[in-house]
């Protein structure tokens, strides 16, 4: 066992981790207090700091920088006086609105939403006498309001909005929808949903600990880093926000991350603690030897982690930007935790961490094995008797999983994603079964100014011939089918602005249809004397989803370079950063393919409860979903990797060193594969379909990667590799060198 040690405190002594073994003697014991209370305050202080910013952090974050559609609504608003309303009330009543006192009360609301700062400019029927903002049952009318600012600001103004104007005024209630409206109830769900889950997960992710070290000391060393982390997350993302939009859901990422990275970073170095205890050695040494080998594996997964991560950077969006940086941040304290406060309180600790376990009576067998997992080496012992047989069979598994995703569609979220009582959601509802025309369907089309009256009428007519266009409103009637339905009234004179002629098209479908892509694309390329400006939800979803593309080939190239290089510096090896890659796309792959099964199909509804399939899957969530759960899985693959090449290091028996290190970290990996399992499982049960997405796709992806790529796939390759998993020209003679001092 000796030897073994000293021959991996050469290896992993070498250049930069050298600082590790050194940065970890706590004498006198005054030093570790002081580091311990210094970290205490300092987390208390981050985690009030952070806490009171989150009112200053942005809403929302789902349309690209400077997308078109962004700039021409601005356009249309500046330039033609015209542009999609951002909040739509429904204002109902039991009679008719029509009648006197209604109509006393609606345009009493209007008023009072003209009046509200960060309002631009507001309508309703009872001002226009406009046929499209009454119901066909003539019970419902609409007040429209078109706001300032971006998309955070006008969801703010929104939340201040709805509730001055309160559910009732007179006889009318009142309902609001509209993208800022959903946008503000989407965050209000969110914030209700992870409450909820984070008090029921925390909980049993503390069980988990707690029944996997047999010892509550041992079990609350994770949470701190968790702690640490996710405090210092929070205080940073409140100084970010003082450069930078910074979306609030952040705030989630890092919660959803500290719990993931920062436990898996903590169990690591508590359980290579408590394996160098068995040797007997004093306990400085046996701290330093855990900080230099679990510390130089911690390094290393952080910096692959960030390699990932950061690559969310070079998407045009605020939410994944915001995302990156949240993730940056937890990296970097998860890390920074577990190798400076959790060694300094396993000096404070020594032998204590083993004791009081909780569950000793329940349990059949004695203390845990310091030596590993006796379950995890006959898994390891089953695989490489049969290294082919398994790989195969984890394969063509993946593969099955997998077949789904070749039908992927992205797109965006919307207003029916939210939970069925949601009032945002019943106005949206009620206004597609009552009103001529939804608002969140509606593309406005500004022309070029100066263009003729017959352009404008035949492009109304071409327009309304589609198949995906319901009806088509100009200052020239109102077109369905290719023909002319009603003729011109007053209220449609503002549509014949000093801008130019605009068109307001109906699309049939949601805005995250295909066909109201092919109706967004058509409208651009319209031939007119000049661009045609088109605004709408619609719009904003065909320029997220073109941004999505175009950056995603880069993300995907830079993540997997640099999660080759580092891996390739830290294997010294060329086969097995590639075999990483190869498998964590390949498991990757498998959990697009069930997402796609389930939530853009419609399958298996009763497994994560009701939602709605719209299709698709949605874009942002799905990329932050596939960039996460790919960093986790080299994260779990960097730990078992370290301590295989460890093992082989000290024996030259490539089956031997994947056998004991299955052995010495299958506990480990399934460990932290259950705990952020169970802390997304929270998430999973949301009434919001995307943060159903989000907590079910990383529940998964964790417990796929674990239990198929890292107990079957993984050790069966690096078997079948044998002695060419460490190859790499020019390293022979030294390894050779370093098995001889052994």
């Amino acid at each position: 066992m000796h030897r073994r040690h000293s021959v991996h405190d050469k290896a992993a002594a070498r250049g930069a981790f050298r600082l590790l073994g050194t940065a970890v003697r706590w004498r006198p014991w005054h030093t570790v207090r002081l580091t311990l209370a210094a970290c205490v305050l300092g987390t208390l202080a981050m985690g009030l700091f952070g806490t009171g910013g989150l009112d200053r952090l942005s809403i929302t974050g789902a349309v690209p920088y400077g997308s078109a559609a962004t700039r021409d609504s601005a356009t249309l608003g500046k330039r033609y006086g015209f542009s999609a309303p951002e909040l739509v009330l429904l204002l109902s009543v039991a009679s008719d609105v029509r009648s006197p006192q209604v109509a006393a009360a609606g345009r009493a609301v209007e008023e009072d939403v003209r009046r509200t700062p960060g309002v631009r400019a507001a309508s309703s029927y009872w001002s226009t006498n406009d046929p499209a903002l009454l119901s066909r049952n003539t019970r419902s009318a609409l007040v429209t309001a078109n706001l300032t600012g971006d998309e955070s600001h006008r969801a703010k103004t929104a939340q201040q909005l709805v509730a001055a104007l309160g559910e009732h005024r007179g006889p009318v209630t009142i309902t609001p929808t509209g993208t800022a409206w959903t946008h503000a109830e989407t965050l209000d769900a969110n914030r209700a949903d992870l409450i909820r889950a984070e008090l029921i997960s925390a909980p049993a992710c503390a069980l988990i600990l707690l029944f996997v070290f047999r010892s509550l000391v041992a079990a609350l060393l994770p949470v701190v880093s968790a702690l640490i982390a996710t405090a210092g997350t929070l205080a940073f993302l409140r100084l970010l926000s003082s450069f930078m939009e910074v979306s609030v859901y952040a705030s989630n990422i890092a919660t959803a991350l500290g719990l993931g990275l920062a436990v898996d970073y903590g169990i690591l170095v508590v359980s290579r603690f408590r394996e160098e205890s068995v040797s007997g050695a004093p306990l400085q040494e046996t701290i330093e030897r855990s900080v230099r080998t679990a510390g130089r594996t911690i390094v290393v997964s952080a910096s692959i982690v960030l390699a990932s991560l950061s690559a969310l950077l070079l998407f045009p969006f605020v939410f994944l930007r915001s995302a990156a940086w949240a993730a940056i941040a937890v990296v970097v304290f998860s890390a920074a935790a577990s190798v400076i406060v959790i060694p300094a309180l396993l000096a404070l600790l020594g032998r204590s961490i083993n004791r009081f376990d909780l569950f000793a009576r329940f349990r059949r067998h004695g203390p845990p094995d310091p030596g590993g997992s006796p379950g995890w080496r006959r898994v390891a012992l089953a695989v490489t008797r049969r290294p082919g047989v398994a790989a195969l069979a984890a394969t063509c598994l993946l593969a099955a999983l997998s077949l789904p995703a070749w039908h992927v569609a992205l797109g965006p979220t919307g207003v029916d994603d939210l939970p069925q009582h949601s009032r945002a959601r019943t106005a949206a509802v009620m206004i597609r079964q009552n009103f001529a025309s939804a608002p969140e369907r509606d593309l406005i089309a500004g022309l070029p100014k100066g263009t003729p009256r017959e352009d404008v009428e035949g492009h109304a007519r071409t327009v309304s011939a589609l198949p995906q266009t319901a009806s088509v409103r100009t200052f020239t009637g109102r077109y369905r089918g290719g023909t002319k339905a009603e003729a011109p009234g007053p209220w449609d004179a503002h549509l014949d602005s000093p801008g130019g002629p605009v068109l307001v098209v109906t699309s049939r479908l949601p805005p995250g249809a295909e066909a109201s892509t092919a109706l967004v694309r058509h409208l651009r390329t319209l031939p007119a004397h000049g661009r045609v400006l088109v605004a709408g939800e619609a719009a904003e979803a065909v320029d997220a989803l073109s941004a999505i593309r175009r950056t995603l080939p880069w993300c995907c190239g830079l993540i997997a370079a640099g999660t080759f290089a580092l891996m390739a510096f830290f294997t010294r090896s060329l086969l097995v950063p590639l075999k990483a890659v190869v498998v964590a796309v390949a498991g990757l792959t498998a959990t697009l393919g069930c997402l796609a099964y389930v939530f853009q199909d419609g399958h298996l509804r009763g497994v994560v409860g009701d939602f709605r399939a719209p299709g698709y899957l949605f874009d942002m969530t799905t990329v932050f979903l596939l960039a996460t759960a790919y960093a986790l899985s080299v994260d779990y693959e960097v730990f078992i990797v370290a301590r295989i090449k460890e093992e082989y290091l000290a024996s030259g028996d490539n089956t031997s060193a994947v056998v004991v290190g299955m052995q010495r970290t299958g506990r480990l990996v399934t460990a932290a594969s259950l705990v952020f399992a169970t802390a997304m499982a929270g998430p999973a049960t949301s009434q919001v379909t995307p943060l159903k997405l989000t907590g079910a796709g990383l529940a998964l992806a964790v417990l796929l990667d674990a239990v198929v790529v890292r107990g079957a796939l993984v050790p069966g390759l690096m078997t079948l590799a044998g002695k060419a998993n460490w190859w790499l020209p020019g390293a022979r003679g030294r390894r050779r060198q370093v098995r001889h001092e052994a």
